[in-house]
């Protein structure tokens, strides 16, 4: 497997590259789940990752922030709707899956569901 079938590129910016995480079953959960939404969180979705992707960084957590109790998972927020995501090499952020938050808390289970993903891709770039 080579390994630009690890990804799709959803943004290359002047700072970062935005890419969907492809698992090892072709799918990309994430791209499925934004294309799956209103053409209106696709585009605030879209704005999202065009400023962190070209300025680097988003100071809003309404709109990006750190999970807490995870190691190393970030989510973009817009509205209700989540996409959870990981840093790669420092230039490179890993969308894992997209979903809509129900309570006031990040589930767990979606959280794990990120790390799973994000050490599946670790797991999958070394080969």
């Amino acid at each position: 497997m080579f390994k630009s079938e690890l990804t799709h590129l959803a943004y290359a910016g002047t700072i970062f590259k935005i890419e969907f995480y492809v698992a090892p079953s072709g799918r990309a959960l994430a791209e499925e789940w934004l294309n799956s939404i209103s053409l209106d969180f696709q585009k605030k979705f879209a704005a999202l990752f065009v400023r962190l992707g070209d300025h680097g960084k988003i100071w809003n957590e309404q709109k990006f922030k750190h999970l807490e109790g995870s190691s190393q998972i970030f989510e973009f927020k817009a509205d209700s709707g989540r996409i959870l995501c990981f840093f790669f090499h420092g230039k490179r952020v890993i969308l894992t899956h997209g979903f809509f938050k129900k309570g006031t808390k990040t589930p767990k289970g979606e959280i794990e569901r990120a790390h799973l993903f994000k050490e599946e891709f670790e797991r999958r770039i070394k080969v």
